[in-house]
């Protein structure tokens, strides 16, 4: 998006996508050396924030006169820790684009909204962060700075349902009403909790330039609140089935919003699969911990309503976070593998930077927040719940096998899994367990 805005402004932008580099740091260090950059721009979430210092020092050795910004969750909400850690110039918190705008045009940084900066040694601020009411009013996303085609090879959303898709992601909305611990409040720092959407006229219009442009016939909703407005979700696939795209699809789904009748549209708008939170079976963690809003009983309905209508379904977990003991867990991955998911993904529950999960639990964090890795890694002591950090780890390489060896679901397990194509996707897969 901040490229679109760029190139708008006359600006010639270039990414380097480290992602697929064998060696990315000499990659970074080829661009800046080739392009001589006035301004390079780091997005950082606080997994990635080991690598995002060690690519601002290389920003800072090759190119010092460069303007170095930094922006994305983890400068938002620990915007003087990133000056510190990054020696950035600049931190803009929230949503970037009208602030990138302002300084790509020289606008003083005392007028930035959203700006965090170093005066005489302090860090100082520029007021709110600034939003966008209309997100119809933004450029849609300039990809052509990336290799789509690898993004397309390696895209793996879809794999059960049919591993051969051509797929990519889109965005549809920002904001969140909920209020679900680990992530609150610290995700309307980002986007605000009004939620915000696009018209469906804008996403059909860069789904048809997404299958002109790169061939896709499969893409994905990342919105973690896709079906909030039940009348937008509709209105999105009427204009779907009217504009003749017969494109496979899926998306994020909270439980306790999917209806039969919202099901069926989606399915006949092209829905082959759904991404379910359920994050634990024990329905007093879910209440007390997490404050998700959901039930376990709602979770199975939905499942049930999914598989019904032939829609594949996969399910978000998430194991350790203190107070949850390790019978808790053990009938989270078997709830798991005994109803009829399809896939699943079990992670390690971990407290990003204020959020409520973070705020209540940070006493018993043992970890630099730089180090935080939610697919490996607890961060807690629990040993005054005589729960080891090795025991959680072990739980959740047993729980990907107990899913995916189970008798139901072997045969697909193999399926994916088998070919030349299949079995690179799967090796990435396997980085998270």
């Amino acid at each position: 998006m901040l490229s679109a805005v760029a190139r708008e402004m006359g600006w010639e932008p270039h990414l380097c996508d480290m992602s697929f580099s064998r060696k990315p740091f000499r990659l970074l260090e080829e661009m800046l050396l080739t392009h001589r950059p006035d301004m390079v721009g780091i997005s950082v979430l606080t997994p990635q924030l080991s690598a995002a210092t060690e690519t601002a020092a290389m920003v800072r050795r090759v190119t010092p006169a460069a303007c170095l910004i930094a922006g994305g969750p983890h400068p938002t909400v620990m915007p003087e820790d990133t000056l510190e850690r990054l020696g950035a110039d600049l931190v803009v918190r929230g949503e970037a684009e009208a602030s990138f705008s302002m300084v790509l045009g020289g606008a003083d940084r005392e007028d930035v909204p959203g700006a965090v900066f170093m005066r005489d040694g302090v860090p100082a601020g520029s007021g709110a962060a600034s939003d966008h009411p209309d997100l119809d009013t933004l450029p849609l996303p300039d990809r052509s700075v990336f290799d789509m085609e690898t993004y397309i090879r390696h895209w793996y959303s879809m794999d059960r349902v049919d591993p051969r898709l051509r797929g990519t992601t889109i965005m549809a909305t920002r904001g969140c009403p909920y209020h679900c611990a680990y992530c609150q409040p610290t995700l309307s720092m980002l986007f605000g909790r009004k939620l915000r959407k696009r018209s469906p006229e804008s996403i059909v219009e860069e789904l048809k330039g997404l299958v002109r442009d790169f061939g896709i016939n499969a893409f994905m909703f990342e919105d973690s609140t896709f079906i909030v407005d039940h009348e937008w979700v509709h209105r999105i696939c009427e204009h779907i089935i009217e504009g003749g795209l017969r494109l496979s699809w899926c998306c994020n789904v909270r439980a306790d919003l999917l209806t039969a009748g919202l099901v069926d549209h989606m399915v006949a708008a092209g829905l082959r699969k759904v991404n379910m939170g359920v994050e634990t079976s024990s329905q007093r963690v879910l209440d007390e911990i997490y404050q998700k809003g959901i039930t376990v009983e709602g979770v199975s309905r939905a499942l049930r309503l999914c598989k019904e209508r032939g829609v594949f379904v996969q399910g978000y977990f998430m194991l350790g976070t203190p107070g949850e003991t390790l019978e808790e867990m053990r009938a989270t991955i078997r709830f798991a593998s005994e109803e009829p998911f399809d896939d699943a993904l079990f992670d390690i529950t971990t407290p990003f930077p204020h959020t409520t999960l973070w705020e209540r639990t940070k006493h018993l964090i043992r970890s630099d927040y730089s180090l935080f890795d939610c697919f490996h890694t607890s961060v807690y002591d629990l040993s005054p719940q005589g729960i080891s950090m090795g025991q959680i780890e072990k739980l959740k390489k047993s729980a990907f096998r107990r899913f995916y060896l189970h008798p139901r679901r072997l045969s697909a397990t193999l399926r994916t899994v088998l070919g030349p194509r299949n079995l690179r996707r799967t090796l990435l897969k396997a980085r998270r367990v």
